[in-house]
């Protein structure tokens, strides 16, 4: 390189994550960090782009003090853990949608039971299980 300079290349990756799922926040985050590994992205300011990318109109509303003044560092996980406090569920709605669920109905047992564990979040000291 003339001059001796250095500088960080990029190749150009084309991702178009799905819109932003307000009931689903922590699925839709799983499935975004898939992609983002599949085509390995790892550069914190373009994971946080791809992602207010894929906002729609009133969830970007929601988080509109955010997005003018995103932090230097961590850009990312501060977006993600906004985003996921602001429309996941709370412990408390979690345990109240638990100990209020319809009954089995025409589910498969198994069905039930992986709807309860989502629940769960990945807690496993409860007297339920």
């Amino acid at each position: 390189m003339p001059g001796g300079d250095s500088f960080d290349q990029q190749n150009a990756v084309s991702l178009k994550l799905p819109t932003f799922w307000k009931s689903q926040p922590q699925v839709w985050f799983e499935q975004a960090e898939v992609q983002f590994h599949i085509r390995q992205i790892t550069t914190d300011t373009t994971k946080y782009y791809y992602v207010v990318s894929a906002l729609d109109q009133d969830t970007a509303e929601q988080i509109i003090d955010f997005l003018p003044r995103p932090p230097k560092d961590n850009k990312y996980g501060g977006f993600k853990t906004l985003l996921l406090n602001t429309f996941g569920l709370s412990r408390h709605d979690r345990v109240a949608k638990l100990l209020h669920m319809n009954g089995l109905g025409d589910r498969k047992p198994s069905a039930l039971m992986d709807e309860m564990l989502a629940l769960m979040d990945g807690h496993t000291t409860c007297f339920i299980f």
